[in-house]
């Protein structure tokens, strides 16, 4: 097993919004053009690490966003629905035990790097999953133009953002590194939001490190 093994999260570009079903329920609305030239840059950030697989939610954004970075790695593509959308049906503690649950399921495995291609809500679940922070969400299931941030980790992870997380003996890091051009975190009241609005949280973080957690209960990664 190497002593570093590392999970390369991308969030999906820009969906057509233009799509009349539901984001949250397959197939959910394809990729847009701004979604594929996000996603397009993507691909020589994922390279430096050398991932073994493409791991990704089953919704269409997210399939198509995998399917690009796949055709220009040569990688192997694996669909999990467990990476899926937060569900308006579901509550935020549901995200999170399936987004860990899937971790769990990775750490097991021998993949020494790996791609995964999702959702922000579960793409945040599984970095705060592996660094043992709170789970808040960033926006309320069913109504996306009600944009809330009031977490201790500040990552803001836009549309085909790459998140690094690092798991050593130790120690467990995460960090950003790249947002694409356009930038868009989220579309709020029909319009790009480019980032989190400041005040109260401060600015973005992009990088921390905490003790490995998985060290605690005496699992190894």
């Amino acid at each position: 097993m190497p002593r570093v093994r590392r999970l390369l999260l991308v969030r999906h570009g820009l969906p057509d919004y233009r799509f009349r079903g539901a984001g949250d329920e397959l197939p959910g609305p394809p990729l847009s053009e701004i979604g594929r030239v996000q996603i397009g840059q993507a691909p020589p950030i994922l390279q430096r690490y050398g991932p073994a697989a493409v791991h990704t939610s089953p919704l269409g954004r997210a399939l198509q966003s995998a399917q690009i970075i796949s055709h220009a790695l040569g990688l192997p593509v694996k669909v999990d629905s467990d990476l899926k959308e937060w569900h308006r049906t579901e509550r935020l503690y549901q995200v999170t035990e399936r987004s860990a649950r899937w971790l769990r399921r990775w750490l097991a495995d021998d993949e020494p790097s790996a791609v995964v291609v999702g959702h922000a809500s579960p793409l945040l679940a599984i970095i705060r999953t592996a660094l043992y922070l709170p789970h808040l969400g960033w926006w309320r299931a069913g109504d996306p133009d009600d944009l809330v941030i009031g977490t201790c980790d500040r990552f803001e992870v836009s549309m085909g953002s790459v998140f690094d997380i690092a798991f050593e003996p130790r120690y467990v890091s995460a960090r950003c590194l790249f947002h694409p051009e356009p930038r868009i975190l989220c579309l709020r009241h029909g319009r790009p939001l480019r980032s989190a609005p400041r005040g109260t949280i401060g600015g973005e973080n992009r990088y921390l490190r905490r003790p490995n957690p998985a060290r605690l209960i005496g699992y190894r990664t």
